[in-house]
């Protein structure tokens, strides 16, 4: 990869703007779980095998864009990069006329990296430059990527529950500090390949409430609901730990993701608040608030609920 440019190009200015409103998505989680098992959720759903028919779909149903993910474990073997496993989902998205955000980092990585390491940042970037250039000469029109899915979910699960590698407890601000890392290099490097690459910078939108019949203003709900949610966006952004080297050119458009379970009591991250407990707060007042915080374009990335309550 060559030299990376400092500080990275200005995207461009043009704004995010698909042929649909609404985005489809597919699970790309490609990772061991808690019990060192793989799982890769593309092959599980067979959208690998059927990645031609569930882009007809999109079309078909009025969507015109996705999120799709390059699988970073299967492409990076040892520094070196097989891109053999994405090629369907080009040739699909060529062929219905679809946009895609490729999310090159969705929980899993390489088994031979230590994510503290700088060793690790480096291979991101190498393969972020080498994803971007594919990209660019698979894909028409514009280009756009979220190098980092979720770094603080990630930064908790894994440095703080220890459900994926690397399996961690009391290491989640490391971890995020590392992924945040990972995200700027890996930034720097699509844009030393797609100058105009546009980045969609993907990390839950959450909400906690103290206990019933506690202080409203309790100071530990507040650190959480306006600044702990915010932090992976505010270092990414320079707000924050400016010796990362973030900016707001870095942070581009925010993907926020929402689901029922992204609001809960605090302390207790497993029991999400009931749809009717009346300290819920609706999901426009936590867009206005992230939209307030930045001012950048933002996008609802993920968002889905189970059997009868999907339709509210």
């Amino acid at each position: 990869m060559p030299s990376l440019p400092n500080p990275p190009p200005t995207p461009a200015t043009a704004p995010l703007q698909f042929e649909s409103f609404f985005l489809g998505g597919f699970e790309g989680t490609a990772c061991r779980n808690r019990h060192r098992h793989w799982i890769d959720q593309v092959s599980a759903t067979e959208h690998d095998r059927q990645a031609d028919d569930d882009y007809r779909r999109l079309r078909e149903v009025g969507l015109c864009a996705t999120r799709e993910a390059i699988r970073w474990p299967l492409v990076d073997r040892h520094g070196r990069h097989d891109f053999s496993s994405v090629r369907p989902f080009f040739e699909a998205c060529r062929r219905h006329r679809i946009e895609v955000i490729w999310d090159l980092f969705h929980y899993g990585y390489p088994e031979d990296l230590d994510p503290f390491s700088d060793e690790f940042i480096r291979r991101f970037a190498d393969y972020c430059h080498a994803a971007a250039r594919i990209v660019r000469s698979n894909v028409d029109g514009s280009c756009y990527f979220t190098p980092v899915n979720e770094p603080s979910f990630l930064a908790w699960a894994a440095g703080e529950a220890g459900r994926f590698p690397p399996y961690c407890q009391g290491r989640g601000q490391e971890l995020k500090i590392a992924l945040v890392r990972a995200a700027l290099a890996g930034i720097d490097a699509i844009r030393a390949a797609v100058p105009d690459a546009r980045i969609v910078n993907v990390d839950p939108l959450c909400h906690v409430v103290p206990p019933a019949g506690a202080d409203p203003n309790d100071r530990g709900t507040e650190d959480f609901n306006h600044r702990a949610v915010f932090e992976a966006w505010d270092m990414i952004a320079g707000r924050i730990r400016p010796e990362l080297g973030g900016s707001p050119a870095h942070l581009d458009a925010i993907g926020v993701n929402y689901y029922w379970t992204n609001q809960w009591e605090i302390g207790t991250e497993e029991q999400a608040l009931p749809l009717d407990d009346p300290r819920r707060l609706p999901l426009v007042l936590l867009l206005q608030r992230a939209w307030k915080r930045y001012g950048a374009e933002m996008l609802l990335t993920e968002t889905a609920h189970v059997g009868d309550a999907r339709p509210a």
